[in-house]
């Protein structure tokens, strides 16, 4: 099985396995967004791991406009110059359906590195309807919690979505995934598997003003989202010895 890692920053990444493939974002609380340049090649010149890049505008909806489209054939085209080895996007229809000719369009920019259709799978109207139509654009696989909130709630779809791909596409469970419920997925015969392993990491700020920075009042101003790499270790570790027995 295949581990992606999604990640947000370039921090903590010393001890990370080289076979862990990374899906590099930026914005934690906005789902994820396309990273700075400065984070990729940070990264990038710390880790031979491959890494994919969120090719993702802005937060909120996956409609975009003809000027965010060439922001994101801008932001394919830097990457792939500059060492990316994948790409991750979305984009949707006002109807909820997948864009074809906008996404397939992004795939052959893309060529020959390979592409996951992220997240706006699960709320596109028809998720049946949009696997089909997302094999014809090109892509690689699709990162999906089974239209739910989470991948326990979506397991049974996932499955449903696994067997209908029938090896024309990859189905990666995403969204919630833990070393508690990573069996089941073994079990049922997915390849890839795609976790955040987050942890909070706490500010060493000693001197803390009574102003939030941010416009969640309920979100901390000080601190922010990092790898918990003892918990990337432990589901590491639990995935290679339980997928052979």
């Amino acid at each position: 099985m295949q581990i992606e890692l999604c990640a947000f920053s370039f921090y903590s990444f010393s001890d990370i396995e080289s076979s862990t493939r990374i899906e590099l974002c930026s914005n934690y609380y906005e789902g994820g967004c396309t990273p700075t340049l400065v984070n990729f090649l940070r990264i990038r010149e710390k880790l031979l791991n491959e890494i994919y890049v969120m090719i993702r505008p802005r937060g909120g909806d996956f409609h975009y406009s003809d000027e965010e489209f060439d922001v994101m054939k801008e932001g394919i085209t830097w990457f792939k110059e500059n060492g990316a080895d994948g790409f991750v996007l979305g984009i949707l229809n006002i109807d909820g359906s997948i864009d074809k000719s906008r996404t397939a369009d992004l795939v052959k920019l893309a060529s020959p590195l390979p592409v996951t259709l992220h997240r706006a799978f699960d709320i596109s109207a028809d998720l049946n309807q949009a696997l089909e139509d997302i094999i014809e654009t090109g892509c690689t696989r699709i990162l999906s919690s089974g239209g739910a909130s989470n991948v326990e709630l979506g397991f049974n779809k996932l499955v449903d979505l696994h067997k209908q791909a029938n090896n024309r596409i990859e189905v990666m469970p995403g969204g919630g995934v833990t070393i508690e419920n990573v069996q089941q997925f073994i079990d049922a015969g997915f390849k890839n598997i795609h976790l955040s392993a987050k942890k909070l990491v706490k500010s060493k700020m000693q001197y803390r003003a009574n102003l939030s920075m941010t416009v969640n009042p309920n979100i901390s101003s000080f601190d922010y989202i990092g790898v918990d790499i003892e918990k990337l270790k432990q589901f590491t570790a639990y995935v290679r010895k339980n997928e052979i027995l």
